[in-house]
């Protein structure tokens, strides 16, 4: 039985469904008010016919009762678990409160959630759309992940044969001292580079652990914006970008030295990425009242308004990051670098015309 209330209506969750039920009355129930809903539902009155229809169409969810002649909701369950890929993305057990044996028998087999009879139209309507929801959630974020793994193995192809061709040169005799010298600092150049993506992917896996930390400490701005201008002159360089630094390298800053230099390298690299031949960068840093602010700013294309507000979010990239490539994940760690020092990142327009970055950390301590 279904015990009837209002309906509600969940604006475009809808899907495909598959409500399997030996109850004809209930069946009916159930199939009204879910394409009252916008969802496209069949219906099966056995366990042999409902196996039939997932492999005429496998359906997104399956709402199966766990009590029925012949095959069973938990013996279906079993044989859905075993299709290829796991079977249907979701499937939802229907059951009498006398029955928490076959709810418990269902769940061990890899249902995703159960609903027990009588059943109320708004719960039922609600967990249907949450389910699908969640689902459809974790796939994108599934094939996310598996966008940033492959653009991760792009990013680090390119140092690694570049390095494979110096260390080819450096096996020829007839090198001159300057050439090996060059070489030998160029495959330094790339294995940081390396360095740089793989620390990033491990700082944006901590991140999402929750287990990310920083240990501030009273140090020179100089500190960190030296040793960064030494590894990035040559790329810009490379690129034929002008990098300079404006501003004062002795001004004292509360910060863990390592993880904001990760932050900066991150903004740095970012801008020499997106600035043509020709162009600019910029590295600045000042401060006011309250905060050190760190600007890179550069003569790219920037960043458009509706972007601003989800380029650091983790695996979303503005159409500039989807059309260059790399993992997209060096602006979500800066930002996370910036907030684990009660700061913050921003991105606004700059005066070269293309983007400006900031981050701004407090003088002192919390």
């Amino acid at each position: 039985m279904i015990s009837q209330s209002p309906v509600a209506t969940f604006g475009d969750s809808c899907g495909d469904l598959l409500i399997v039920d030996d109850f004809p009355d209930t069946l009916a129930l159930y199939e009204s008010l879910l394409t009252e809903n916008g969802h496209r539902v069949r219906t099966a009155t056995s366990g042999a016919e409902a196996l039939h229809w997932v492999d005429e169409q496998e359906p997104e969810l399956v709402l199966l009762d766990v009590s029925m002649p012949g095959l069973d909701g938990v013996e279906v369950l079993r044989r859905l678990r075993t299709r290829p890929g796991g079977g249907p993305a979701v499937i939802m057990l229907t059951a009498a409160r006398r029955e928490p044996h076959a709810i418990e028998s269902g769940l061990k087999e890899g249902a995703d959630a159960y609903l027990t009879k009588p059943i109320d139209s708004r719960e039922l309507l609600a967990r249907v759309r949450a389910a699908l929801e969640t689902f459809r959630l974790k796939r994108m974020l599934e094939a996310q992940r598996r966008d940033h793994v492959a653009m991760l193995v792009h990013d680090l192809r390119h140092p690694l044969s570049s390095m494979g061709l110096l260390a080819e040169l450096l096996e020829a005799e007839d090198m001159t001292p300057e050439e090996r010298q060059s070489a030998v600092s160029q495959m330094r150049g790339l294995c940081s580079e390396m360095a740089r993506l793989v620390d990033g992917v491990l700082a944006a896996s901590r991140l999402e652990a929750g287990v990310f930390t920083v240990e501030p400490r009273p140090i020179r701005v100089g500190a960190v914006i030296e040793p960064m201008l030494v590894v990035f002159t040559p790329v810009a360089a490379r690129r034929r970008v002008a990098l300079a630094f404006e501003g004062s390298l002795d001004i004292t800053v509360y910060a863990d030295p390592h993880k904001l230099r990760q932050a900066l390298d991150n903004l740095v690299a970012n801008a020499l990425k997106f600035t043509p031949r020709g162009g600019r960068v910029v590295v600045r840093v000042a401060h006011d009242d309250r905060f050190t602010i760190f600007e890179i700013t550069d003569s790219g294309p920037g960043v458009t308004a509706s972007e601003r507000e989800t380029i650091f979010d983790r695996y979303k990239q503005g159409a500039r990051g989807r059309a260059a490539g790399g993992s997209g994940l060096g602006l979500t760690i800066a930002r996370g670098i910036a907030e684990a020092h009660h700061g913050s990142v921003s991105v606004a327009a700059g005066d070269l015309g293309g983007a400006a970055f900031r981050i701004a950390l407090p003088l002192r301590g919390p």
